[in-house]
């Protein structure tokens, strides 16, 4: 009788052990999942796609429900499993950076785990090997904003000697946002940046060195103004998802208010050098009559400068160029040929098409669209609107300040919908696809 007692007692805190082994496990894909979301959010990814990773990967590993709500600053998930345990937990996320090459190793990890579910502790490991590893050297950072910046200013209509000071202004915001953003946030990082560099092009046109300081100015700022930030809130919000969406414009408009003040500051203290220059607005580019030739080549050369900032794959970048080189042919083809002057058909039109192809792209090179399209993304974002928005306010005239900030939303909600429309047609065509008998037993 007392073996039969003891049998049993032993066989119940086996079944205990048993229960928090498993429960320890559970946790562990949780934690998993969590990290793998807030590397793919850190690294330039979108919140529906961090959201779909954690949730696929937890499913992956047993979990029969899963529940996950990203923002900007935190990811929330919850994962029942089969024996009924379900657990909840969170992360904070910490960065807001744009590293595409890491976004792509971290994103094809994911698949790996999904398609594998090694041990959570050994896939942890190597989630944050790939997360340690450096992707790009500081000087190709530096270089890359560089060209990017000088390529977008002589897009913007100037000169040559525009694009040089502005790509050794941008050189200067880059050096300094690497050492600012170890000691201050992210505000003051980007208004301190934004101020020395536009006095650098403010000093250098006062001396003579330059033709067009609003396009210098726009050409350097580029790197820091948060448009694709911006960019991702207003899809997130039209499609739906008006919280995290809201979250993320918040966080945009932080920064694009730490931007502002840094310009404008410059431009009041510097005025009396530059007088009503700093208003100018340029009419005509490099080229004369043939400069919509060299705005789609510049932004072409903009956009490399720019990839390679962005740490795109070597292998990506040419067919990342050729989405540019579409976008840009297609907004000079409406606006100097089609005679179109809303900034908002213009935007939408060429944002639908280079969504499309970034898609197809992403299909057959088996890679993330937002590789392809971010570098298209980068000649539509208005630039210049915003700078004269900023100068117009330091120089009283509201009605202009106004009428260049609506003229910035309306290129800014263009792209949006171009995006969503894309997704909204790639959607319908899957569920086409789905109640379609051939297709479907085609697809499974």
């Amino acid at each position: 009788m007392e073996t039969e007692e003891k049998t049993t007692e032993l066989s119940r805190i086996e079944a205990l052990e048993s229960d928090e082994r498993r429960e320890d496990a559970n946790e562990d894909v949780i934690e998993l999942a969590l990290e793998l979301g807030r590397a793919l959010i850190e690294t330039g990814g979108e919140l529906q796609r961090a959201e779909y990773a954690a949730e696929k990967l937890c499913r992956a590993y047993g979990a029969v429900a899963t529940d996950t709500y990203a923002t900007g600053t935190v990811i929330i998930l919850t994962a029942e499993f089969e024996d009924g345990n379900r657990t909840t937990r969170s992360v904070r996320v910490r960065r807001d950076a744009v590293d595409l090459r890491a976004f792509e190793r971290i994103n094809a990890l994911s698949r790996e785990f999904c398609e594998t579910a090694p041990p959570p502790d050994e896939a942890e490991k190597r989630l944050k090997e790939v997360i340690k590893q450096k992707t790009a050297p500081l000087w190709q950072e530096i270089a890359g904003v560089a060209l990017g910046s000088a390529g977008m200013t002589v897009a913007s209509m100037g000169s040559m000697l525009d694009g040089l000071i502005a790509a050794f202004a941008a050189a200067i915001v880059i050096s300094l946002n690497y050492y600012f953003s170890r000691v201050v946030g992210k505000f003051v990082t980007t208004a301190l940046s934004a101020f020395l560099a536009s006095a650098v092009c403010i000093i250098f046109y006062a001396i003579g060195a330059g033709d067009n300081l609003p396009t210098m100015i726009t050409g350097e700022i580029l790197v820091l103004v948060p448009g694709l930030t911006i960019l991702s809130s207003m899809r997130d919000m039209l499609s739906g998802n008006v919280e995290s969406g809201a979250t993320r414009f918040l966080q945009s408009v932080l920064v694009a208010l730490g931007l502002a003040i840094g310009i404008s500051l410059a431009l009041l203290v510097f005025r009396p050098l530059v007088g009503d220059a700093m208003n100018a607005v340029v009419v005509s580019g490099v080229g004369g009559e043939y400069f919509p030739i060299v705005r789609v080549a510049s932004s072409v050369v903009g956009a490399l400068g720019f990839s390679l900032f962005f740490h795109i794959e070597y292998k990506r970048i040419p067919f990342a160029l050729a989405n540019v080189f579409v976008t840009m042919v297609i907004i000079c083809l409406m606006e100097y040929a089609g005679g179109v002057d809303q900034v908002f058909f213009r935007t939408l039109a060429a944002s639908f098409a280079v969504t499309l192809i970034s898609e197809i792209l992403a299909s057959r090179l088996k890679a993330p669209t937002v590789v392809f399209l971010t570098p298209a993304l980068l000649p539509m974002l208005p630039g210049t609107n915003m700078y004269l928005f900023m100068s117009y306010m330091v120089s009283g005239e509201y009605s202009l300040m106004a009428q260049n900030l609506i003229i910035a939303f309306q290129g800014a909600l263009g792209i949006a919908c171009g995006i969503l429309a894309v997704g909204a047609v790639a959607t319908g065509i899957r569920r086409l696809a789905a109640r379609i008998p051939f297709v479907r037993g085609k697809r499974s």
